[in-house]
């Protein structure tokens, strides 16, 4: 075990001669505080997406309608909205209005195609919540549905395990579409026109997604692969429905229990499935040329492209599920779980999670403009849409606590170029990344760092320290660089605590430093809901990782513990009135700042 402790010490060292890669998040508790949005840096990358969106406008290069709105976990009314463009660019068939000049506001309704898929992912993330987590993502679709089939060949060979999650991640192999769209290449007869597959998903009805999914065969082996799936997303709708209906004894189909469980929930009052309600009609946008404004989507498809919706109500949406620091409707256990990714395709740049498309960006952390491998990454959680028209965006950014919607309309005019949400979305996050994790780094800095003293003991441990000589000083010293917090000295007595740590590996009075180097320790947010409540409202857990590190270090030390169980390498910092506390168990000391 020594041996093993040397081994990894002595390669960890080596990260002392670069610069750190391995930034960690900031604590939770920070992501929703307002303070962030005061920063420079926030409100200047607000001034320059509002630009950027405005610029083709200025230009004259588009006409195209869009409502954007960036929300924060702080609240569910966007910190900023951008709307642009005519409501309606010719009319449905189904109503005459003389609204046809007006602009679009942030309650327009757009279509918003497979962003629906996101709420057919919640709603099953709501059957966890109403079971008891006895259902989850990993529950195999066949206990839930039991009409669900496939060929023999298929069922034998893992088919009968496809869960859930394999559904909402697009890992099933289902086929993309439950209906055949008869191209005859020979021949070439038929087109991919918008009418003639707008036609074939109204045509879809629950039971013949079910039929059809049955006899065709899997596009590969489940678990295998991820390629996308509106047929899969309507066996997860049916699933949900099937389960819902027999433990609440109702007979709803997806788009009635996803008013009632989610749309209705969270007030999301300009959005629908199915028809288009007649006090909705003035809020509707409308694309220019064809379009399926007048389309109604077959139940079958409805979880997977039927949803109606407005920015505003997309902005609740993200809010209360995806960023505050509690979720609303569903288990904060499956929100965690729901927002991993579960494939990386091949090019190494983009991940699918549970109806999330996985966007990977990496922005530099140094504040030296010469260094350039001090970087982080970060994972955009997003969903697009598009169909008939319209084109849609959402995503989050959960370890620095925002999110996107974006939606669009084309004109369908000649001359004119077209906006594309999925485009938009990576131009606005490189503004909006770097600034919001700059201002969480400050955050950081002002909530914790800066020296502690007046060290004082807890009485936890009866023994006591001991001291070498008259020096008997008791001092931590913490720093943010680069956007990460340090410990750069911890001293307890005049004994460097760090060091007491490296000396458990020594087999003589010198050995390798992995926790006493010059740089310290870097300070990574840890700790469980039972070691956060033995210190109380306002204590954050932080655990020891070695400093400037190239590669984030997921080895952990928490089985090396004190003798009333503490984990050496964590210490508690607690803010308790008008000063921040730091506390060490292990040398049974508490400082504050």
């Amino acid at each position: 075990m020594i041996r093993t402790l040397l081994w990894a010490f002595a390669v960890a060292g080596l990260a002392s001669r670069i610069e750190a890669a391995c930034v960690p998040d900031a604590p939770g508790d920070l992501l929703s505080n307002t303070w962030v949005l005061g920063h420079p840096g926030v409100v200047k990358a607000l001034e320059e997406v509002g630009e950027l969106l405005q610029k083709p406008y200025d230009d004259n290069v588009t006409r195209d309608g869009l409502s954007v709105a960036v929300v924060h976990a702080s609240s569910s009314v966007p910190i900023f909205t951008f709307n642009a463009g005519s409501l309606k660019f010719n009319e449905t068939t189904l109503h005459t209005s003389n609204t046809t000049d007006s602009m679009i506001t942030s309650d327009s309704i757009f279509r918003v195609a497979s962003v629906t898929k996101n709420f057919a992912m919640t709603s099953a993330l709501i059957l966890s919540r109403l079971s008891n987590s006895s259902i989850t993502l990993d529950t195999p679709v066949r206990q839930l549905l039991p009409s669900f089939y496939l060929t023999t060949s298929d069922w034998t060979d893992g088919g009968s395990e496809i869960t859930l999650g394999m559904l909402a991640s697009h890992m099933s192999g289902v086929t993309r579409e439950s209906f055949s769209t008869n191209f005859n290449q020979v021949l070439s007869t038929g087109k991919a026109t918008a009418d003639g597959i707008g036609e074939l998903w109204a045509a879809q009805t629950v039971e013949n997604v079910i039929e059809e999914v049955g006899k065709t065969s899997l596009m590969f082996r489940p678990g295998a692969s991820s390629a996308y799936s509106n047929a899969g997303i309507g066996i997860l709708g049916a699933a949900v429905a099937s389960y819902y209906n027999k433990i609440k004894g109702d007979d709803l189909t997806w788009s009635e229990i996803a008013k009632q469980e989610i749309l209705g929930p969270l007030n999301m009052t300009k959005s629908f499935l199915g028809p288009v309600p007649d006090s909705l009609i003035p809020s509707i946008s409308v694309p220019g040329g064809d379009n399926w404004a007048d389309l109604l989507i077959g139940e079958g498809y409805n979880p997977a492209a039927g949803m109606w919706s407005s920015a505003n109500d997309l902005t609740k949406y993200l809010h209360n599920i995806w960023l505050q620091e509690d979720p609303f409707i569903i288990a904060p256990f499956d929100r965690r779980r729901a927002m991993k990714p579960v494939y990386t395709l091949p090019d190494g740049r983009q991940q699918v999670g549970p109806a999330w498309e996985i966007i990977l960006r990496s922005v530099s952390t140094s504040s030296n403009a010469s260094v350039t491998n001090s970087t982080k990454t970060y994972s955009i959680y997003g969903k697009s849409g598009s169909g008939g028209g319209w084109r849609s965006w959402i995503d989050v950014v959960p370890n620095l606590g925002y999110g996107l919607v974006i939606l669009s309309q084309t004109a369908g005019l000649e001359g004119y170029d077209m906006l594309y949400p999925a485009t938009l979305y990576g131009d606005m996050q490189d503004i909006l990344i770097p600034a919001f994790a700059e201002a969480l780094a400050a955050q950081v800095e002002e909530k914790y760092a800066g020296t502690y003293g007046n060290g004082q003991d807890t009485g936890i441990i009866t023994d006591v320290v001991s001291s070498t000589g008259y020096n008997t000083s008791t001092y931590a010293r913490l720093e943010v660089q680069d956007q990460v917090l340090y410990m750069r000295e911890l001293v307890v007595n005049g004994s460097s605590a760090l060091e007491a740590i490296d000396k458990l590996s020594w087999l003589d009075d010198v050995g390798a430093r992995y926790f006493s180097r010059l740089a310290g320790v870097a300070l990574e947010p840890a700790g469980g809901a039972s070691e956060l409540a033995e210190f109380g409202d306002g204590a954050q857990v932080f655990r020891m990782t070695g400093a400037a590190e190239e590669l984030c270090n997921w080895y952990d030390y928490d089985g090396y513990k004190d003798q009333n169980g503490w984990p050496l390498t964590k210490i508690v910092l607690i803010n308790a009135g008008n000063g921040t506390e730091l506390r060490y168990p292990p040398f049974d000391i508490v400082m504050s700042r």
